[in-house]
Formats: C-alpha cells, sequence, structure tokens
C-alpha cells in the first residue's frame, strides 16, 4: 500500500511538473484545470515570480470571477494555511517567505461560478 502511495504521488509530480511526455514527445502542460473549458479560456490568471522567494503575485485578467478564494497545498498534498493581501482589483499576493524550498500548488477557486485551478511554483531560497 504504501509504495503504491509514493508511485501515485510521483506519477503526479511528474504529471503536473511538465516532466512527463505525451506519446510524441510534447510535455504535459504544468496546470490542472478542474473547471469548465469555457471559464478557463475566459480568466486568465498569472502567478509570478516562479521561482519564489518571498511572496507570489497572482493577477487576474478578462476575469469573470466574483469571490476568489485561495488555497495552498504542499507537492504531497498537505493543505498550508496562508493568508493574502489584496494589491489592487483582480490582483493579489501571498506571503511564501516562511515555507521550506520546495514545490508548492496555489489553487485559485471560485464557488459562484464553479471555477477551480491549481497553479505550480517552486519555493526558493
Amino acid at each position: 500500500m504504501h509504495n503504491k502511495l509514493i508511485i501515485a504521488t510521483f506519477a503526479l509530480f511528474f504529471a503536473v511538473s511538465g516532466l512527463a511526455q505525451t506519446d510524441n514527445g510534447e510535455s504535459v502542460n504544468p496546470e490542472i484545470n478542474f473547471s469548465n473549458q469555457s471559464l478557463a479560456a475566459e480568466n486568465k490568471i498569472e502567478v509570478y515570480p516562479n521561482p519564489a522567494v518571498e511572496f507570489i503575485i497572482i493577477e487576474l485578467s478578462n476575469s469573470s470571477l466574483e469571490n476568489v478564494e485561495f488555497e495552498m497545498h504542499s507537492i504531497i498534498g498537505n493543505k498550508i494555511d496562508i493568508s493574502f493581501e489584496n494589491l489592487s482589483h483582480d490582483k493579489y499576493r501571498i506571503p511564501v517567505k516562511d515555507l521550506a524550498s520546495g514545490y508548492y500548488f496555489l489553487v485559485v477557486k471560485d464557488e459562484m461560478s464553479r471555477f477551480k485551478k491549481a497553479y505550480k511554483f517552486l519555493k526558493s531560497n
């Protein structure tokens, strides 16, 4: 059972990190999209800088999201408590200075429109 969990974790990591490839050699997109495809095209979301040292910026454009929420998870799936600062309309900042170095997933979601999308970023020192 333990080995299956490790294999599943690495398979998810490789698929999300872009290290997995299709049969024709193209890399897999590192974004995980849980929402309706039309909402994904409508809502452009940028997460930068990547890698991050002190904070990440989340910038929404062409967005119909009304009540944006954020969740952060470690690469192994542990949920991390975060706070965010609203810098301007559709622009947010999340401090990551106290996180350990490694890969994390930031989930951007809106319950009203049933939008949910995960972005992978690297926290470095």
